[in-house]
């Protein structure tokens, strides 16, 4: 595959005369390089992207989080510990050890291709969708150290550390807040209140702090911002930046956008999660069942 970062396919869309960034206006080349970095959507059947789900984050502009010391804002915990109360509770989604969701999904690609869905995840890293798409069954597995998407057609490709990272309760976010507010190693910076995507929401940045040099400039990677309805405190968003690897500045902004809100087994649970990048819609998942502590064992996300 030729060497070219995600920045210049981004520029090769959004600024070219003859190419748009938009559904259907990708070139094969193009779609296939940046579907590399995509974990849920933007790619056709036959290349690879899973959304990275969860993506991650975007603080206009994109600003590492300063590794040493970790920083625990209070009022970002404040807001973390409501949310968290708004969702279920701690007790609650802490007991949560596995889940499996059904529903629909549809990818946009040059062709709008809809098909069912089904999630499965364990733990905060495990994560599986299994897409039954009309040429065949699309399945991508992650884990904390990388993952693999399977395409209808048979062919294997590797997901990137980000990418598997981002997908770890992609559809959830609510158990990543919890687990954040336990963590004395993960930064929670309060980024103000503001407006994001026409809704006034607060904007807590979870950034995990490591070690070292290598580390820290992954841990930049894998900041996250989550956007929290100022009144609901359910989270509406949650922004990154996709990148080829390089350097920071690489990075696409990347975000999923939850809606429809409802109750299962007392979750606050988000039963539409939009992926977009750059502000294209590249799929779109409504569910409609959710099942909690079946039983899944490290076996089904094997990648």
């Amino acid at each position: 595959m030729e060497d070219i970062s995600v920045r210049a396919i981004c520029d090769l869309h959004i600024s070219s005369k003859s190419v748009v960034f938009s559904r259907g206006k990708h070139t094969k080349k193009s779609r296939l390089l940046l579907a590399q970095y995509l974990p849920l959507g933007g790619a056709n059947a036959t290349i690879v992207g899973l959304l990275c789900a969860m993506g991650l984050w975007l603080f206009a502009p994109q600003t590492a989080v300063a590794q040493n010391p970790v920083q625990r804002d209070p009022q970002a915990l404040t807001i973390l510990a409501q949310t968290i109360t708004a969702g279920g509770g701690q007790e609650l989604l802490a007991s949560i050890q596995d889940f499996t969701e059904t529903g629909t999904i549809t990818y946009y690609w040059a062709d709008q291709i809809t098909g069912d869905v089904t999630i499965e995840g364990r733990g905060l890293h495990q994560f599986k969708v299994v897409a039954d798409l009309p040429k065949g069954r699309r399945i991508t597995v992650a884990g904390s150290e990388g993952g693999s998407l399977t395409e209808a057609n048979g062919s294997v490709r590797s997901i990137p550390h980000q990418s598997a990272v981002g997908l770890g309760n992609l559809t959830l976010p609510c158990v990543l807040l919890s687990a954040a507010a336990q963590d004395p190693s993960m930064s929670v910076v309060y980024g103000g209140l503001v407006d994001h995507n026409g809704t006034q929401a607060y904007d807590i940045r979870l950034q995990r702090v490591y070690d070292t040099k290598q580390k820290t400039e992954q841990g930049t990677k894998e900041a996250r911002d989550f956007y929290i309805d100022h009144s609901s405190y359910m989270v509406t968003a949650v922004s990154d930046q996709v990148h080829s690897g390089a350097s920071q500045g690489d990075g696409i902004p990347h975000e999923i956008l939850y809606s429809n809100y409802q109750s299962k087994s007392g979750l606050m649970t988000p039963l539409t999660v939009t992926e977009t990048v750059r502000g294209v819609t590249t799929a779109t998942m409504n569910l409609s069942q959710i099942t909690f502590n079946s039983g899944l064992t490290s076996t089904e996300f094997t990648w």
